[in-house]
């Protein structure tokens, strides 16, 4: 597949935070106190490069996390299947990033997801990382709205 549709997103966002959240649900079972101190450098970094709006950096920080989690869930079926979708919408996740206030809603996110995870809540942290996941899309429709807009204008 050469260029990934609006379609194709539509269709795999749904499915990425389906298995995404399930291994965020699983790492909420399984995190120790070390792996929870190893999440929790990663948050904090994540949180400094949101307050300083270093996207990229962001982006490399959130991505730390996402592999993080997956490893944790210590389902090699679940990673191998979300790192094929991961690369079909890897340049989409970064954009999505560029919305008006998502970068903020990003974070509030993650730090709801890790939340859940230092609670060991496996329901809520399978909640929040779905939501962390369809919110991306929606990011991504009202990117490309605006682009519509500003172009017909």
């Amino acid at each position: 597949m050469n260029q990934v549709t609006e379609q194709d997103l539509d269709d795999m966002f749904p499915v990425i935070a389906l298995l995404e959240g399930q291994c965020a649900h699983q790492a909420a079972l399984r995190a120790t106190d070390a792996d929870l101190a190893a999440l929790e450098v990663l948050h904090t970094r994540l949180t400094d490069h949101a307050q300083a709006r270093r996207i990229n950096d962001y982006y490399a920080a959130n991505f730390a996390i996402h592999e993080a989690i997956i490893t944790l869930a210590d389902n090699r079926w679940l990673a191998q299947v979300i790192g094929d979708l991961r690369k079909m919408v890897k340049l989409a996740r970064l954009q999505q990033l560029h919305a008006p206030g998502r970068l903020d809603q990003s974070l509030s996110e993650h730090l709801a997801v890790f939340a859940a995870l230092k609670a060991h809540d496996a329901l809520g942290a399978e909640a929040a990382m779905r939501t962390h996941i369809t919110r991306q899309r929606a990011a991504l429709r009202e990117l490309a709205r605006n682009q519509t807009t500003r172009l017909s204008t």
